[in-house]
């Protein structure tokens, strides 16, 4: 198998549009998740997706192994079919495996920050 750097950002799909207090609650899910895997939250960026849903960066420290990161994004439950194409881009060694789609032009809301908390 190739290797491929380690990342420090984790990318969710959610194909679905949720309640706003819903967000507040998985960003908890989250923290509490990479915590167990001792994986520190820095920061979490949301915005609309392309077509519906909502897309998540996840900026972490330390950086982790790709396939770690794409593990994690399965449990934070990232699309499936992504988590597929994902690992097989990462068994190929393409350092540009994680890959989100975006609107040119589309802002980045933060709903999160370490120092900060969930932001309203």
């Amino acid at each position: 198998m190739l290797r491929v750097d380690k990342t420090s950002e984790l990318k969710i799909d959610k194909d679905c549009f949720i309640d706003g207090a819903w967000v507040d609650y998985y960003v908890r899910v989250i923290v509490a998740t990479c915590q167990s895997f001792r994986v520190k939250v820095e920061s979490i960026r949301m915005c609309h997706s392309r077509k519906k849903g909502l897309h998540l960066y996840i900026k972490i420290c330390p950086p982790i192994e790709s396939s770690k990161a794409n593990m994690l994004q399965w449990l934070l439950g990232d699309d499936s079919a992504r988590v597929d194409f994902n690992r097989a881009r990462i068994d190929s060694g393409l350092e540009e495996w994680n890959k989100l789609f975006e609107v040119a032009g589309r802002r980045l809301k933060t709903i999160y920050r370490a120092d900060e908390g969930i932001a309203s």
